[in-house]
Parts: C-alpha cells; sequence; structure tokens
C-alpha cells in the first residue's frame, strides 16, 4: 500500500503531505477491516504518523502562546 517510512522521513514531511499520507493510510485500513483483512505493520506506521501530526499541533499551539506573551516564557508552575 504505502512506503513504510522512518522517524528522519517523516520528521521531513511537509505538513500536508504527512496529514494526505495519515488520511489515506487509515481510509485503507478502514477499507481493509470491512473485508475482514488486518495490517498491523500498517496500523503501526499510521500511529507514528498520528504521533508526528500531534507533536507538531503541540509546537504550533506553544509558540502561538509564546507570540501572545510577547517572547517571555512561561514557566509551569
Amino acid at each position: 500500500m504505502t512506503k513504510l517510512l522512518n522517524q528522519d522521513e517523516i520528521g521531513k514531511l511537509s505538513q500536508e503531505e504527512l496529514e494526505g499520507r495519515f488520511q489515506n493510510l487509515v481510509s485503507y485500513i478502514e477499507r481493509e477491516r470491512r473485508k475482514g483483512r488486518d495490517h498491523l505493520d500498517l496500523e503501526i506506521d499510521a500511529c507514528y504518523l498520528y504521533r508526528e501530526l500531534d507533536h507538531r499541533r503541540v509546537v504550533a499551539e506553544n509558540h502561538q502562546k509564546y507570540l501572545q506573551n510577547k517572547g517571555v516564557r512561561l514557566v509551569a508552575g
């Protein structure tokens, strides 16, 4: 279905490529499940893609908070 990527390759993907690959992979897995086929290797790949998407979301949110605070770093306490 898709070329399995390593962490370095996933990190180099643009946001659009990452989202597209994740959506395509999840759709493929769901179609295959309806046919009674499991693809554990692809499910693991989907988890890695999701984790990268989630990480980028958190970084973007934290960057926005930093900018809104005029560059003063917030310390959790």
